[in-house]
C-alpha cells in the first residue's frame, strides 16, 4: 500500500505566508485570509478637509458679523440661492459672485449665508479657503471636502459614493475632474432636482495658486451646468486673474456680481463702536476712571470716516484699545494722534496706521518680532502636503514652544515677544487652535508691502532663506545627538520632521540656496531623512538640484566648492544605490539597501563624529553595533560591480537561511530585511 503523503512531504528551505493550514491524513486545506475591507467613508475623511467647513473649530471662533449688521446684502444673497432675487434678470444666472476688498467682511456675511441655507435645507455644501488655516489654501481637498457635504445633505448620493470609492480607492491620488465626473456628475443625474442644490465658497483668492484658482472655477462652472445644476456663492477680493475669469465667457453671461462695497455701510460701523466702547466702559478693570460719555459723538463720526467701509478698521481699533493692562482713553488717543497723520492718497492709510501702533509695542526686540512674524506668515503656505506632511505636523510647528525650539529661541520667547499683539493675531494655547495665526489676511498683505511695512518688511525669499538656515541647524544638531547614549530623540520629533520637509521644498524644490548652504554636509540629509522616516529627494530632483546650485554657487569660481562636491558625491551614492537596489528607481529602499551595507556605508558615514553607541528604534529601521564600522572607499565602480559582484565589493558574504543574507555583524546602519527576492 503507498504510503500516504501531503502536498509539503519532504518539502524544505521555502516561506508561506498569510495563510492557515488544516491538514486531515492525505487532505490539505488551504485557508487564504480575507482581503482587507476598504471602508470608502474613511477614505472619504481622510481626504477632505473638516476645517474648511462653517461647522469646522475654526469658524466657531472667527468673527462674525454683529446682531443688526450687514442686512441688506446678507439679504439679496440670501434671496438669489433660495431663487427669489431681486432683480428679475438674476434669477437666470447660477453663480453669484461677492468681490470687495479685504477687510471688508465677506467671510462674515457668508457664515450668515450659509447657516441660513442651511436652516431652510437648501445647503449642499460649502467650502472656506484660508490662508491662515494650514491645509485650507490649495485645491486638494476641494472635491472630497464638498463630496462629504454632498452625501449629507443628499442622502439617495451616499450609496452611490461610496460603492464609488469602493471601486476605486485611489481616486482622491487622481485628478479633481476626474473626482468630480465619477463622484458626482455621474450619479447627480438620478436624484430629484428638489434636493439641496446651493455650494458657498469663501475667500476664493486665498487659494494661492492661480493654476489651481483657474481649475477649480472649470470645476464650478460643470457644477452649475446640467446635469449637475447647482447655485454657487463665491466670495473673493478682485485679484486680476479672478476678475478676468469672470469678465470673459462662459463665466461671465452665468454670473451675478455683487460689489460688497456698493452697500452703505457707515451706520453700522457707528453702531458697532458705539457699542463696543460702552462694553469696555462697563468691563475694563479701569472702568471707574473712564468718562461716562467716552468717546463722544465726534470721536465715533470720525472713527467710523476712516474706516471707509473697511470692518477690518473698527475691529482692530477695538481689540487693540480693549486691553486689560492699559488704559483705554490712553490708548483710544493714541490711535487718534496716529491716525491723524496717515496719508489720505493711500486706500489702506488708516488700516496701515493702526497697524504700525500695533506692531510697534514698547520694550520688545523689533527684529526678533519682525523675524518672528515673517516666519509664521511663510510656514503655513509651504507645499508641504505635496510630500505626505500632515496639517497637523504644521499646527504643532506653530506652536510657540515649538517655534522656541524650532528657531533655537530661549523658553517663553515667542510668547513674550509676540504677547502684545493680541488685537491682531492669537498667541494662546486654548483647544480650538493650538498655533499661532493672524486674525486677518489683511495684516499679512500689509507685511508682504514694501511701501506699507516700511522696516518691518522681510522679503520671501529672505523669510525663506532664514527658514531654510533653520533647517540646516536643526538638522546638524540632530546629527550630533545621534551619538549621545541618552539623547530623548522623541522630544525632538516635530523640529526634525517638519526641517526635513522644509529643507525638501526650499532647497531641492524652490532652489533656495542661503549662504549657510555652503558650510553644510550634504550626508547629514540622509542621516535625518533616515531618523525622520522621511523620503529623501528622488533621483530627478537631486540631479536638477545640484546642476542649479553649481551653477548658481560655482560659476564664478576658480573650482567647484566644497559643498558642490559633497553633494554631487551624494548624487553619485544615491544614484548607485537606486540602480543596485530598485533597477533605477527613486523611492527610499528602506526594506533592501541592508542587502547593500557596503553601498551604505559610504552614503551614511558619520560625519567626523564617532557612530552612534545606542541603538535607536524606531517604527521603520533600527541601528546595529557600530564596532565593526570601516570607512567608506575610496572609489566606486561605475558599472556597479566591484569584485564580480553588483554592490558587494566591501562586506564578503557567508551563507543564507530562510531568505536572508547573513552579514558580519557590524556597520552603523542595520535595516532590517527579511525579503527572499532582491
Amino acid at each position: 500500500m503507498a504510503a500516504k503523503t501531503g502536498f509539503f512531504t519532504n518539502a524544505q528551505d521555502f516561506n508561506i505566508h498569510g495563510s492557515n493550514f488544516t491538514t486531515h491524513q492525505t487532505t490539505t486545506t488551504i485557508i487564504q485570509p480575507p482581503a482587507p475591507v476598504v471602508d470608502p467613508l474613511e477614505i472619504l475623511h481622510e481626504h477632505r478637509a473638516i476645517e474648511a467647513s462653517h461647522t469646522s473649530k475654526t469658524a466657531a471662533s472667527a468673527p462674525r458679523c454683529k446682531p443688526g449688521t450687514r442686512i441688506q446684502a446678507i439679504k439679496d444673497i440670501t434671496s438669489w440661492a433660495n431663487g427669489i432675487p431681486a432683480e428679475p434678470s438674476s434669477s437666470e444666472k447660477s453663480v453669484l459672485w461677492l468681490r470687495g476688498p479685504a477687510g471688508a467682511g465677506k467671510t462674515c456675511i457668508l457664515r450668515v449665508v450659509t447657516r441660513t441655507c442651511r436652516k431652510n435645507g437648501t445647503l449642499a455644501g460649502d467650502y472656506f479657503f484660508s490662508t491662515r488655516v494650514p491645509g485650507l489654501d490649495n485645491e486638494t481637498p476641494f472635491v472630497a471636502t464638498i463630496v462629504s457635504h454632498l452625501i449629507t445633505a443628499i442622502p439617495a448620493l451616499d450609496h452611490r459614493v461610496r460603492e464609488t470609492i469602493r471601486l476605486n480607492p485611489k481616486i482622491f491620488e487622481q485628478s479633481l475632474e476626474f473626482q468630480m465626473e465619477e463622484l458626482i456628475s455621474k450619479h447627480i443625474t438620478s436624484i430629484a432636482p428638489q434636493t439641496p442644490r446651493i455650494l458657498v465658497v469663501d475667500g476664493f483668492d486665498e487659494c494661492r495658486d492661480q493654476a489651481q484658482r483657474g481649475r477649480l472655477l472649470r470645476l464650478i462652472h460643470s457644477l452649475v451646468t446640467p446635469p449637475n445644476s447647482f447655485r454657487v456663492v463665491i466670495a473673493s477680493r478682485p485679484e486680476l486673474d479672478i476678475r478676468m475669469a469672470f469678465d470673459l465667457d462662459p463665466l461671465k453671461s452665468i454670473t451675478k456680481v455683487v460689489h460688497l462695497e456698493d452697500y452703505e455701510t457707515s451706520g453700522e460701523i457707528y453702531q458697532y463702536l458705539s457699542d463696543e466702547f460702552a462694553r469696555i466702559r462697563q468691563t475694563h478693570p479701569a472702568k471707574r476712571s473712564i468718562p461716562s460719555d467716552w468717546p463722544g459723538e465726534p470721536i465715533l463720526y470720525a472713527l467710523t470716516d476712516k474706516s471707509s467701509k473697511i470692518w477690518a478698521y473698527p475691529s482692530t481699533v477695538i481689540k487693540y484699545v480693549d486691553n486689560p493692562r492699559r488704559h483705554p482713553v490712553d490708548l483710544l488717543k493714541h490711535v487718534l494722534n496716529t491716525s491723524s497723520t496717515a496719508s489720505s492718497g493711500r486706500p489702506f492709510a488708516e488700516l496701515d496706521a493702526i497697524y504700525k501702533i500695533i506692531l510697534n509695542p514698547p520694550d520688545v526686540d523689533i527684529a526678533l518680532m519682525k523675524r518672528l512674524l515673517h516666519v509664521i506668515i511663510e510656514i503655513t503656505p509651504l507645499p508641504l502636503f505635496l510630500d505626505g506632511v500632515s496639517e497637523t505636523l504644521t499646527h504643532r510647528i506653530l506652536s510657540a514652544p515649538n517655534l522656541d525650539e524650532f528657531l533655537s529661541l530661549g523658553e517663553g520667547t515667542t510668547e513674550i515677544t509676540l504677547c502684545d499683539l493680541h488685537s491682531v493675531l492669537s498667541v494662546t494655547e486654548d483647544t480650538k487652535h493650538p498655533y499661532i495665526y493672524f486674525h486677518h489676511k489683511s495684516l499679512e498683505d500689509y507685511l508682504r508691502s514694501p511701501e506699507r511695512a516700511g522696516d518691518l518688511y522681510q522679503s520671501q525669499a529672505n523669510t525663506h532663506s532664514d527658514i531654510l538656515t533653520v533647517c540646516f541647524h536643526n538638522m546638524e544638531l540632530w546629527n550630533r545627538k545621534l551619538i549621545s547614549p541618552n539623547a530623548d530623540f522623541q522630544s525632538v520629533d516635530t523640529i526634525l520632521a517638519y526641517s526635513c520637509a522644509a529643507l525638501r521644498h526650499l532647497l531641492f524644490k524652490e532652489k533656495c540656496f542661503p549662504p549657510s548652504v555652503l558650510d553644510f554636509d550634504a550626508r547629514i540629509i540622509w542621516r535625518c531623512f533616515a531618523f525622520a522616516g522621511w523620503h529623501p529627494p528622488t533621483q530627478y530632483e537631486f540631479n536638477d538640484f545640484v546642476n542649479s546650485f553649481h551653477n548658481a554657487m560655482c560659476k564664478e569660481e576658480a573650482e567647484c566648492r566644497q559643498s558642490c562636491a559633497s553633494f554631487r558625491r551624494m548624487l553619485e551614492y544615491w544614484d548607485r544605490l537606486c540602480t543596485i537596489v530598485l533597477g533605477g528607481t527613486s523611492p527610499w529602499p528602506m526594506a533592501r539597501l541592508s542587502r547593500f551595507e557596503g553601498e551604505c556605508r559610504g552614503l551614511f558615514a558619520p560625519l567626523d563624529l564617532s557612530p552612534p553607541k545606542k541603538a535607536i528604534p524606531t517604527s521603520r529601521h533600527r541601528l546595529g553595533d557600530a564596532s565593526a564600522w570601516v570607512p567608506p572607499p575610496k572609489t566606486l565602480s561605475k558599472s556597479g560591480t566591484g569584485n564580480g559582484a553588483r554592490g558587494r565589493h566591501i562586506m564578503p558574504e557567508s551563507t543564507s537561511t530562510a531568505g536572508s543574507t547573513q552579514r558580519p555583524q557590524g556597520g552603523w546602519l542595520q535595516l532590517e530585511d527579511n525579503s527572499s527576492t532582491g
